[in-house]
């Protein structure tokens, strides 16, 4: 069976960092009215207060971000991202939701983005409305789905977006997430393009973590694809190869470093409460964020229940 992978992070890193290029390639209408010689301010801590970690999950990532217009006004815009396989029937109300939580607490409106990662064609939903008789409350929202782009990743258009990789490896993920043998040569392939590109080194390293993260690779398939790119590199010299040896140390580190927070969360909650039920041990060790990990140790140390972890 395959292995669940943890897509939250990668989103995240792809707001972070490519916020610009991402909006360009899955929301262009509402990229071109935005100033982008005003840096936008990522609402973080905003956020959190109208989204508690406990709806938060794996399968999901959102960011509040406030950018200045061209017109001179500023605008919040909340950006949900929906990585699961299947379509979820809550989405509209969950969107509908924080908009209303966001006005209520900040007085702020915002416009409200959703890219959806499943492969149903056909679920495109674009508004929430409650009451009857066409009265009550509605909100839309803006929707992108990941599918449309199988058949475009070559387009011209998208030819100079670095972000048109992070969504190649995504679909290439979907495509062969059973099968660790396609998956590997579908990522050698995509790194070979990335390194052709000539990106500057900064945008290739992120671009590297977030493709390592979105292409998982068991252990034997992952020294593999790094022998053959090692070949690769002999008979054709690539940019910056050296920089896939230092993302491989830096990986090791890093899973070095989720491993012993997973630890430490199951030891202080097996000191406070005793056996820790497999459902929560599995939880655990499914959460490879650094920052859903530190609040999941902070939550261990203050829940009087073990049910209310």
């Amino acid at each position: 069976m395959a292995e669940p992978i943890n897509h939250d992070s990668p989103w995240k890193e792809t707001l972070d960092r490519f916020l610009r290029p991402f909006l360009e390639l899955t929301f262009p209408s509402i990229s071109r009215h935005i100033d982008w010689s005003v840096t936008p301010i990522s609402l973080e801590q905003e956020f959190r207060e109208i989204a508690p970690d406990a709806e938060l999950g794996p399968l999901r990532a959102d960011k509040l971000i406030k950018v200045r217009l061209l017109n001179g006004t500023e605008e919040w815009l909340l950006i949900h991202i929906e990585v699961q396989m299947q379509y979820d029937p809550k989405l509209p109300r969950r969107v509908f939701d924080y908009c209303c939580r966001i006005h209520s607490r900040y007085k702020m409106s915002v416009v409200p983005l959703v890219i959806l990662g499943d492969t149903r064609r056909n679920w495109r939903p674009t508004t929430y409305s409650g009451g009857f008789a066409n009265l009550g409350l509605r909100i839309r929202f803006a929707i992108c789905k990941v599918d449309d782009f199988k058949n475009r990743i070559e387009a011209p258009l998208h030819r100079d977006n670095l972000t048109i990789f992070i969504i190649a490896a995504y679909l290439g993920t979907q495509k062969h997430r059973k099968d660790p043998a396609n998956l590997s040569e579908c990522r050698l392939e995509l790194t070979q393009r990335l390194y052709a590109r000539g990106y500057t080194q900064e945008d290739l390293r992120s671009l590297l973590f977030v493709i390592d993260w979105l292409m998982p690779l068991p252990a034997e398939h992952k020294v593999q694809f790094r022998k053959r790119l090692q070949q690769l590199q002999k008979e054709k010299p690539m940019p910056h190869v050296t920089l896939f040896e230092e993302l491989s140390r830096e990986e090791g580190r890093q899973e070095g470093r989720q491993e012993g927070c997973q630890g430490c969360i199951l030891d202080l909650l097996e000191t406070r409460f005793g056996e820790v039920p497999v459902a929560i041990r599995d939880r655990v060790q499914g959460l490879y964020d650094e920052a859903g990990l530190k609040e999941m140790l902070r939550r261990a140390a203050v829940i009087p229940r073990l049910e209310e972890f």
